[in-house]
């Protein structure tokens, strides 16, 4: 039995970050990155919608590339105290990544990382929060997916944790987001999301369901990844 997972709800398009104004909670975390997204302003059209949605909110910041078991662990302490029903990750990979892990150990404070790494055996989610998932890059694809890639650094491995309860609840993809990355970011996450569709399409668990939409990558990829990296 196969099986194809994705987020239910996917916001996409021209001010698509407006749709956190109707979102329905009482608390939520925003977990995030470096300061680009504050520096663009996202951070704080964010916690405005989610403000007027009636929504307190807490900041996590500062999630490193390839985050680490240590920074998991210190936000999941975070989100045991402040007790959130909504977790919000805005940014590349790494701080959705990041998010996705403390969510478990936020729902489960007794689970352990050891646990965690063994491939679908997450126990389920959405016990305390739901998962809302915004983009700044192309590439990662972890806004739609039941991964996340999680470092040790103690024993220098990388630990990819698979369960289909990762997957996040809703994923916002807000283009103006994505227009303030560099050109040369563009070009290198442009290239990581035409690798993922191209693996996608040949991969051996390559399904009906996943060959139209890995296609279509290959093809808007082609068609407009040089035209993205000169400025449009």
């Amino acid at each position: 039995m196969n099986r194809f997972t994705l987020p239910r709800d996917i916001y996409f398009g021209e001010n698509s970050l407006e749709v956190l104004k109707t979102i329905k909670g009482k608390k939520a975390v925003i977990v995030t990155g470096g300061s680009s997204m504050k520096k663009f302003g996202f951070l704080d059209k964010v916690e405005a919608y989610l403000n007027e949605a009636g929504i307190e909110v807490k900041h996590i910041t500062g999630v490193e590339p390839d985050p680490s078991v240590d920074t998991v662990m210190n936000g999941a302490a975070v989100m045991r105290e402040f007790e959130p029903d909504l977790i919000i990750s805005i940014g590349g990979g790494s701080p959705i990544d990041a998010a996705k892990a403390m969510w478990i150990f936020y729902e489960y404070p007794e689970f352990t990382f050891k646990q965690a790494v063994i491939p679908f055996g997450i126990p389920d989610l959405r016990q305390k929060a739901k998962f809302i998932a915004i983009p700044s890059t192309s590439g990662t694809a972890s806004e739609v997916t039941a991964f996340s890639v999680i470092t040790d650094y103690k024993a220098k491995i990388k630990y990819p944790l698979a369960d289909f309860n990762l997957t996040p609840d809703v994923a916002i993809i807000d283009p103006s987001l994505a227009q303030t990355m560099p050109a040369k970011l563009t070009a290198h996450t442009g290239m990581d999301a035409l690798t993922h569709a191209l693996e996608a399409y040949v991969a051996g668990l390559h399904s009906y369901f996943s060959d139209p939409l890995a296609m279509q990558a290959i093809t808007m990829i082609k068609e407009n990844l040089v035209k993205s990296f000169e400025g449009n």
